[in-house]
């Protein structure tokens, strides 16, 4: 099966009927395109015009009919490995993964797409606890039994008494391995045997499926999903249902000609920034408070209800106490344009936090930082409000592929501009 790999943002993938395999076919542009629509995706995400194919915000995994399509971010070098590399960090430091660096350094980067690479670790996940023992749990259940087991059923056996059928209807608690967390696994298992290319994972999400065979095959959705709770007796389960969570609810799938799936495993670049910025932060800074809700733009006279809550994606405390904001922008800026490209609707965000929270003197705005950003460290931009000098926007970009340099990027900034509030 034909699989391309694409960057976010900055390249597209052709559409064309030729042989060429970098290309999607358009009876596959076609299904990608209805796919995109009857899962709701952004209109501006997936932009499909006749001759190509572009992702902006998505990375991640779709599988279609005849190809699949892997969307990595940007990275120096092209390199699609260190774009794996990247990606699974993020998504690590941001709490969508549990994976450590020494799993990451066993996996085969190069041959393995997000979607493999997140089977992989679910079954091997999987495989181990089943191995240690299959979790069963107490379920509720009827029947018409000749002895009486657990307590009668009192409606229903009045009304076999009025038919005159033999038997008592009674309602006992079943121990048995057909629960809700194992159809889980089951179902997730039989998504990897589906659409996993690589033979020893789909070789042990069969061996898995044969262990859970007693469970039946229902649909996840994500209501039932969420209401699977874990205590002292299945804890130990509990990654594994992390992985087999965000494979079933990430990876919706919309049925195609033939009884074929289509289905996705897709990330929005601007969220996964954003906390793993957070996670960076947390390591250099006192405080920090994620999307404060303290403060409202406006509050209708009369009765004092708010209007436009502001919601600043970090509100960062120094040692003195004193306050900055910093905003993540996944947004492509570039030297070369005016303001660095910093978008109008961006200024205004800002100059509400600067205005509305008046123990705020610093608000940042931090972008990724790329090849068209020419900059050697500090600053991009530097503004103020007009008659209120210590009241300053600024911006910066951050090295984010490489943790280390990010971490120390951070730091600068925050001692510098905390720093300076201390002057």
């Amino acid at each position: 099966m034909k699989h391309l790999v694409v960057t976010e943002c900055f390249d597209s993938i052709p559409i064309s009927d030729s042989e060429f395999r970098g290309c999607l076919t358009s009876a596959e542009a076609n299904e990608l395109e209805s796919y995109v629509r009857k899962q709701g995706l952004d209109e501006d995400g997936v932009l499909i015009s006749r001759h190509g194919v572009t992702f902006i915000n998505y990375v991640g995994f779709i599988q279609l009919k005849s190809c699949s399509i892997e969307i990595l971010p940007k990275v120096s070098g092209d390199d699609p490995r260190k774009s794996r590399r990247v990606l699974l960090r993020m998504l690590q430091r941001s709490g969508f993964l549990n994976i450590h660096e020494s799993q990451v350094s066993q996996l085969m980067i190069e041959k393995m797409s997000l979607f493999e690479i997140i089977a992989y670790l679910f079954t091997e996940k999987l495989a181990r606890e089943l191995r240690k023992g299959i979790f069963k749990s107490y379920q509720r259940e009827y029947g018409e039994l000749q002895l009486v087991r657990g307590r009668i059923d009192m409606n229903r056996q009045l009304r076999r008494e009025a038919l005159k059928r033999p038997g008592i209807s009674c309602e006992y608690d079943e121990f048995q391995i057909d629960n809700p967390l194992n159809q889980a696994f089951k179902a997730a298992l039989q998504l990897v045997m589906f659409c996993c290319k690589t033979s020893s994972t789909k070789k042990r999400a069969a061996s898995s499926m044969a262990w859970l065979d007693e469970a039946t095959v229902a649909c996840m959705t994500h209501d039932r999903l969420e209401r699977i709770r874990f205590d002292r007796t299945n804890r130990r389960y509990q990654e594994s249902f992390r992985l087999a969570k965000l494979l079933l609810s990430r990876s919706t799938s919309v049925s195609s000609p033939g009884g074929v799936h289509s289905s996705s495993i897709l990330f929005k670049m601007n969220d996964l920034f954003e906390e793993y910025i957070a996670y960076l932060v947390r390591t250099n800074a006192d405080k920090v408070t994620v999307k404060d809700r303290s403060h409202k733009l406006l509050v209708r006279t009369g009765d004092n209800r708010g209007v436009f809550r502001l919601e600043p994606d970090l509100l960062v405390t120094g040692p003195a106490g004193k306050r900055i904001i910093l905003d993540t922008k996944w947004k492509m800026i570039y030297s070369h344009r005016s303001r660095h490209g910093v978008k109008r609707e961006d200024f205004y965000q800002m100059y509400a936090y600067l205005t509305r929270y008046k123990e705020v003197e610093e608000v940042i705005l931090l972008y990724p930082h790329h090849d068209g950003i020419i900059s050697t460290g500090g600053c991009l931009e530097d503004w103020h409000l007009e008659g209120e000098p210590e009241k300053k926007l600024k911006v910066y970009s951050i090295r984010y592929e490489d943790e280390q340099v990010a971490e120390r990027e951070l730091r600068e900034i925050l001692e510098c501009d905390v720093g300076e509030q201390h002057d």
